[in-house]
């Protein structure tokens, strides 16, 4: 059993992997902190709170409401067109009668990482803006977990905000940074993978016929919010009934890494260019200007495995 915290801008695509997440039989949720993106850090907690009230999961998670904006005070603007209104493509769910803790989430995180001794798995599904601040308070914290899986990033792919950046490292570029260099023992899971698998609507018409009967109100969910984002994959890709797949597909290596193939490096995020802001650098030179430990970066994944995967677990 995986112990992990996830760290997420709960949009259409976090609430697929935190479903999927919820209903493995190999994973268990310790907590969940929130950070502004796909939409507010509030409306991402809440957003939470429906998912987990939803999965009827049959455990009680803390979710911590988190940053609202980034290192250097930016918010915004929230991609409505992407996610919806409410970050979920507009789908009511029901309201949760569970509170918020009160607690701030770079504690939290640290309180989780102490608590474990070392068999924390931090996912990170957004902005790395909690875990920078997490480790402003603690550096030490990189020594304290288990490993770090990071959805974010590209660097043989073009950007999805610009020519060379992925949108949760160019929201707080600046945090990257900082945790790109604290030591983590890091899986970065970027646009090179996650623009190579796909979820289509047939995949979701055999899901509903074959889904276990507790799991079809979160199937209906899903295919609820995907026409969203199905929609807006239409018109920014081209992609016709299907979309590629970010989260998920950074939670499936979270609990299985053996899906994917990876290169290790010495790499850092820029983000005092503005026209550069987001981009992963990398030095892989014999003698390298970067004296910090090396990450691991996905160049492939088997994503007809993925798949299987994702939607097995429903």
């Amino acid at each position: 059993m995986k112990h992990i915290l996830i760290d997420c801008d709960t949009g259409i695509d976090d609430s697929i992997a935190i479903l999927y997440a919820l209903k493995s039989k190999t994973l268990h949720v310790e907590g969940f902190t929130t950070v502004y993106g796909n939409t507010s850090s509030h409306q991402a907690a809440e957003n939470t709170l429906r998912l987990i009230k939803l999965s009827k999961c049959g455990y009680e998670i803390p979710v911590v409401l988190g940053a609202n904006q980034n290192l250097d005070g930016e918010y915004g603007p929230i991609p409505i067109y992407i996610h919806g209104d409410n970050g979920i493509g507009n789908v009511e769910l029901p309201k949760s009668e569970q509170q918020l803790r009160k607690e701030s989430a770079p504690d939290f995180i640290i309180s989780k990482a102490n608590e474990l001794q070392g068999d924390l798995t931090i996912v990170a599904l957004g902005r790395l803006t909690n875990i920078a601040l997490a480790l402003e308070k603690d550096p030490r914290l990189p020594y304290k977990v288990k490993n770090m899986i990071v959805m974010g990033g590209t660097i043989g792919k073009p950007g999805n905000v610009n020519p060379y950046a992925e949108a949760n490292i160019y929201g707080d570029a600046r945090a990257a940074d900082i945790v790109f260099r604290a030591g983590f023992h890091m899986i970065v899971v970027g646009l090179d993978v996650t623009t190579e698998t796909y979820l289509s609507g047939h995949d979701i018409s055999v899901l509903e016929k074959y889904c276990d009967v507790e799991n079809r109100d979160i199937v209906q969910y899903i295919k609820s919010a995907l026409k969203f984002y199905f929609k807006f994959n239409y018109e920014s890709t081209g992609c016709q009934d299907r979309c590629v797949v970010h989260d998920p597909l950074a939670m499936l290596i979270a609990e299985n890494p053996s899906i994917g193939e990876y290169r290790m490096m010495r790499a850092a995020v820029e983000y005092e260019n503005k026209e550069f802001r987001g981009m992963i650098k990398t030095d892989e030179r014999f003698i390298s200007d970067y004296n910090h430990d090396e990450i691991l970066y996905c160049i492939r994944v088997d994503s007809d495995l993925a798949i299987r995967r994702l939607l097995s677990v429903f």
